[in-house]
């Protein structure tokens, strides 16, 4: 069964499994990761900014959280700066998922409670690897 739920044009597939969250506004990586999500059995949200990335992260509890960095109307660092600020930023499992490569940038998101930092462009075996050692 599926069911869209649409907030500037995010997925939601229902299963029985674990929970993902994709904030990202490339709509070719976001179809990827639901063709993948689907396949695997894995329930999952897509989200394509900031704002309504943020606002998901605060009301759910995902068991994976991929964020890009660079998304339109509040970036991934805006997201991991309010939700440090919320004091809910270690507690989830959020992997930054982008194509950045500002050593410094990600440092600090590693060092302030990113769980993983997983480049883009990559490819689907990689990031199997990377889900399912992260759940």
């Amino acid at each position: 069964m599926i069911h869209v739920i649409l907030i500037s044009n995010p997925f939601v597939y229902q299963s029985n499994s674990v929970n993902v969250l994709v904030v990202d506004d490339s709509a070719e990586i976001r179809e990827v990761l639901s063709l993948y999500f689907e396949h695997e059995n894995i329930d999952y949200e897509l989200i394509d900014n900031g704002t309504d990335g943020l606002e998901a992260i605060r009301k759910h509890d995902y068991d994976l959280v991929l964020l890009d960095l660079a998304i339109p109307q509040f970036s991934g660092v805006d997201v991991v700066e309010s939700l440090k600020k919320d004091g809910i930023f270690e507690s989830r499992n959020i992997v930054i998922f982008t194509a950045s490569s500002d050593p410094k940038t990600l440092e600090g998101l590693r060092s302030s409670g990113a769980k993983e930092i997983f480049k883009k462009p990559c490819s689907l075996d990689d990031l199997k690897s990377r889900v399912h050692l992260t759940i």
